[in-house]
């Protein structure tokens, strides 16, 4: 993957706008048991993917756009 790609993709994946929060309090609402179960294994594992795997896979790559040294390095700086 090409750095400027990759820089696209951390950041999107680092938005407010890429939160499964609203999937996560719409999921809870369903009220058949087996339905919901289905509904919030299928949204952990979209979370796990992109908030893990995803990240992680560009950070290998790049190690510079990891999100949790960019947020310790603010810490410091602040």
């Amino acid at each position: 993957m090409k750095r400027d790609t990759a820089t696209s993709m951390m950041a999107a994946l680092c938005s407010p706008e890429t939160s499964f929060s609203k999937l996560d309090d719409l999921s809870r609402q369903i009220e058949d048991e087996a339905e919901r179960v289905w509904v919030r294994r299928r949204l952990a594992e979209a979370m796990r993917a992109l908030g893990y795997e995803l990240v992680m896979h560009i950070v290998r790559q790049y190690p510079d756009l990891d999100p949790d040294k960019k947020a310790e390095g603010e810490e410091k700086a602040g």
